[in-house]
């Protein structure tokens, strides 16, 4: 013990207690602590730097002193990856006044957390404010727009080395010239086959090398950008305002990335504004401030020549023949001509602000879930099927405009029974999607002020949040409930194991962008059309359902990105969560000591594993690792439950 007590003076960063082999102990107090995610690294903040702890091992695996000003409150996970973003804003947080008045704006580090590697920093590198980033994993690189002294700078820097592959100053282009300073948000970044860059920022356009950072050509008038999935093709949107009847137009122009060649005959005119774009296979689906239009994408050729006219679209479903849209408060079918084919519009919604909506195709059905209301509809007729909509908010008008009752909804797809389960007002709820008879409800909970988290079992469903428990079978009745007390000093509880539920949330506060090839894997792996921020092409407005289940299966595609050899780290994490799915670890504080339960969250059946004394200040659960962090000024003590 001797021996122990003089490696304590001396050592420099920490020693591994022989007394105790699963305690670590630091020179400085822990302030802050977390467990990432995806990797289930954990991060801990200790004097003047970060320090990383492997999960597996139970050792301190890197340092980092670049990390010493970072606040936790600005961390964030970039979804599949060991990569996390500290983000640190300006006290005025404004990218407009930023870029217009050249100011101090938003400061922001990413770190590997696998190996503690700092794959860019902002302020060592110079930039006085950073508005948008991008991770090329096929470059190993990271794209960066923002302000570098008193210049407009959109630069490459490789996440291995950290030094500049290439630095492109924008007031040396001409086009930005004109704009005196003054940048709006209105900004889009995508890269082609070839992995060229396209910048469109304030309607100019530009085309950057992708290896030497040379501008390739300019473009002014540029309203929007999109590209296929295969990268090849760029579609270019310009506005035009028809004087004869002040309507307002959008020209559409397909090019070839590789030869920069027009590949239709003719440009293709639409009607509005474009506010957002999405591939459907070979269709372009263009939607615009009047409505939306259908593009042959080999031809040029509009599916029809005028629709109805449809403002305020917030979602687009394609069926075999036709397509229904979401827009306003409504549910509408358009016929192939464009044209409404139902003789009324179905009201889904209280609000045009409610989201998310769901809008799930089962043959001559569908079934639309919104923060509101569901219900069936026959497509061909537009009848309803259930003779009452299921009512998800009762809350009056005045409560729902004043902001008097908060609405917590929530919804899951259970692909393997073909069900969706949806969670509003402290009801559960069991939608069949094979038959689409009304669903079956369960309202026994305590859950108050927040959605409880859900695991999809094989003889029903586990609720669970905070302190409470409960398993409801696949009849939707009641199969146990429990609750337990809470233990005020438990900094979070974590669930970690269903990795396809986390992350999305976070996940526009991160990065402005994704790499071209984690959108294309994600896309596949998740079967979603509706994942928001991680498309090129915009797809908050078509698409169904996020599916989370089964995604854990489909995982080892994501080896396709080739970050790094660090991915196995998430591979082997998603393979100890699912051997460790069935149970849940929960700790309670009681008579001077914490009692670690784990509970078989099939059965509700739970005994007591150990009991520890409670002199910590704070602890983390790792769900996936079956294992718990006990914090305690200057130490960390790590209870393996295995």
């Amino acid at each position: 013990m001797a021996l122990n007590k003089i490696s304590l003076f001396i050592a420099i960063i920490f020693i591994t207690c022989a007394a105790a082999q699963n305690r670590i102990e630091f020179d400085h107090r822990i302030k802050e602590k977390i467990i990432n995610s995806y990797t289930g690294t954990l991060l801990l903040k200790a004097g003047d730097a970060v320090h990383g702890i492997d999960t597996k091992t139970g050792k301190v695996s890197w340092k980092n002193k670049g990390l010493k000003k970072v606040s936790f409150s600005s961390y964030s996970e970039i979804p599949y990856t060991p990569i996390v973003l500290f983000e640190k804003k300006a006290l005025i947080n404004s990218r407009f006044l930023s870029r217009a008045l050249r100011s101090k704006g938003a400061s922001k580090k990413l770190l590997n957390v696998v190996t503690g590697q700092m794959l860019f920093d902002s302020e060592k590198e110079g930039f006085k404010a950073v508005y948008n980033t991008m991770i090329l994993p096929e470059k190993k690189s990271v794209l960066v727009d923002g302000l570098m002294d008193k210049d407009f700078v959109i630069s490459l820097y490789s996440y291995e080395t950290g030094k500049p592959l290439w630095i492109l100053n924008t007031p040396e282009l001409e086009f930005f010239k004109s704009l005196k300073g003054t940048f709006f948000d209105d900004e889009k970044i995508l890269m082609d086959s070839q992995q060229n860059i396209y910048w469109l920022k304030n309607r100019k356009l530009i085309k950057i090398d992708g290896q030497t950072g040379k501008a390739l050509f300019e473009r002014a008038g540029i309203s929007n950008i999109a590209m296929n999935s295969s990268k090849n093709t760029l579609f270019v949107f310009s506005n035009v305002l028809k004087a004869e009847k002040l309507n307002e137009e959008t020209i559409i122009t397909a090019f070839d990335t590789k030869t920069q060649e027009i590949l239709w005959n003719d440009p293709v005119r639409i009607t509005g504004n474009v506010v957002d774009t999405r591939l459907d296979k070979d269709k372009l689906i263009a939607i615009t401030s009047k409505g939306f239009d259908i593009v042959d994408v080999k031809s040029g050729m509009k599916k029809w020549d005028e629709s109805n006219p449809l403002p305020l679209i917030k979602k687009i479903v394609p069926l075999g023949r036709g397509y229904l849209v979401v827009q306003d408060n409504f549910l509408v079918k358009i016929g192939e001509n464009g044209k409404t084919a139902w003789q009324q519009k179905i009201k889904i919604t209280h609000s045009p602000q409610e989201n998310p909506l769901y809008i799930i195709v089962d043959g001559q059905r569908a079934l639309y879930i919104t923060p509101s209301f569901a219900n069936a509809v026959e497509i061909e007729s537009g009848n309803k099927i259930w003779k009452q909509d299921v009512i998800l908010n009762p809350t009056g008008f005045i409560g729902r405009n004043l902001g008097l009752s908060e609405n917590h909804f929530r919804v899951w797809k259970d692909r393997k029974r073909d069900a969706v389960q949806v969670y509003a007002s402290n009801i559960f709820y069991i939608f069949n999607l094979s038959t689409l008879d009304e669903p079956i409800s369960t309202e026994k909970f305590a859950f108050k002020d927040y959605v409880p988290s859900m695991k999809i079992r094989q003889n029903g469903y586990f609720l669970y949040g905070a302190n409470l428990f409960y398993f409801i079978d696949l009849s939707g009745n009641l199969g146990y409930e429990k609750e337990y007390p809470v233990s005020s000093n438990h900094s979070i509880f974590s669930d970690l194991v269903s990795l396809g539920s986390k992350g999305f949330g976070i996940y526009s506060s991160a990065l402005g962008f994704v790499g071209n090839q984690m959108t294309r894997t994600l896309n596949t792996v998740l079967v979603s059309k509706d994942l928001g921020p991680l498309t090129d092409l915009s797809s908050s407005v078509l698409g169904t359902y996020q599916s989370y289940q089964g995604s854990l299966d489909s995982l080892t595609t994501l080896n396709r990105l080739d970050l790094d050899s660090n991915m196995s780290s998430i591979f082997s994490r998603v393979e100890t969560g699912r051997k460790n799915d069935g149970n849940q670890i929960i700790v309670v504080d009681k008579d001077g000591e914490f009692h670690i339960i784990k509970m078989d969250i099939d059965t509700g059946e739970d005994h007591i594993v150990k009991k520890v004394k409670n002199y910590y200040s704070s602890f983390l659960t790792d769900q996936v690792e079956q294992q718990i962090y006990f914090f305690e000024k200057k130490c960390v003590t790590i209870e393996r439950l295995k």
